[in-house]
């Protein structure tokens, strides 16, 4: 079951309109302040040079009585359409707490004429920009740690596997993560464009203009490169996640390479402990005992 495939029976198709009320349901733009506020940070720098405004990043910085001189590179979901840097502000301050430095990047969203490659190609560009200035930033570039949920999952993954693999079409040159950890993440990107699911607009909307291209979908797909990826890999998602099978799926790949990954797989029947839960409420108890093996994760290969 891909984005509530299962449930779409009956001849129901998934408009734009539609898609566009579940994103903004979905969204949480946090405008009160966190721990992450109190904390040491430059805020907007931008990854390249005269670039689009959506093309920076905040840097936060942990207290410097329990920081761990690690980073934690934060990329947000979204539905590759919507979400910001700024609304993953309080998952950032659980991990500043831990003594994380964390990075909360943005993208150019797709609008329908960009797309995905845009999106990957903005997360190259940003982790190149830190790996080469990571000293005048006060960042460790030999602790960097990759972050993503759902739509930001496919992205740190993809990253992940290009810095191991040449032939992955979009991928950074300078950085290497010292471990990736998605939540409920989009791995089997091609097979998200159903047109018995989605309208033509829909499809439009959230892939591009090559929704209906086989051969591009599947080079922007984390799954078809999967095996170039062969470092510390940490996946959560729940009983209630729309897209649980897609961190299954990556789960049970993983393991079939010889390359185990970490899978925490939460059950509650808790409407609230959902699709991300850990990154949109934070504060719920699951969603705490997602984040402590999150760190417990991390502080494991410092």
């Amino acid at each position: 079951m891909l984005f509530g495939c299962g449930s779409t029976g009956g001849g129901f198709i998934v408009t734009k309109p539609l898609l566009k009320l579940v994103v903004s349901a979905s969204k949480k733009n946090a405008k009160y302040n966190t721990f992450a506020d109190s904390c040491e940070k430059r805020i907007a720098v931008p990854y390249v040079k005269e670039g689009d405004p959506a093309q920076v990043l905040d840097i936060y910085y942990a207290p410097a009585e329990n920081r761990k001189n690690a980073v934690l590179i934060d990329v947000h979901g979204g539905f590759y359409v919507a979400g910001s840097r700024e609304s993953n502000r309080p998952f950032a301050s659980a991990f500043l707490k831990e003594g994380y430095d964390v990075v909360l990047l943005e993208y150019r969203l797709n609008d329908g004429k960009r797309s995905v490659s845009d999106e990957l190609g903005d997360c190259a560009a940003a982790l190149d920009y830190l790996a080469t200035n990571s000293e005048e930033l006060g960042l460790n570039k030999g602790s960097m740690f990759l972050t993503g949920d759902s739509a930001g999952g496919h992205l740190v993954l993809y990253m992940a596997e290009g810095t191991g693999d040449s032939s992955v079409p979009v991928r950074p040159k300078m950085f290497a993560p010292r471990g990736v950890l998605v939540n409920c993440p989009a791995y089997d990107f091609a097979s998200f464009s159903n047109p018995k699911v989605f309208s033509k607009g829909a499809l439009e909307w959230f892939i591009g203009p090559k929704y209906a291209d086989r051969e591009w979908l599947e080079s922007m797909s984390p799954r078809t490169f999967v095996a170039s990826y062969k470092g510390p890999l940490f996946i959560s998602t729940c009983t209630n996640d729309f897209i649980r099978e897609q961190a299954l799926m990556l789960k049970a790949e993983r393991d079939s390479l010889g390359c185990p990954a970490v899978l925490l797989d939460i059950e509650s029947d808790d409407k609230k402990v959902a699709h991300v839960h850990n990154v949109i409420s934070p504060g719920l108890p699951e969603s705490q005992n997602v984040n402590s093996a999150m760190v417990d994760f991390m502080n494991g290969l410092l």
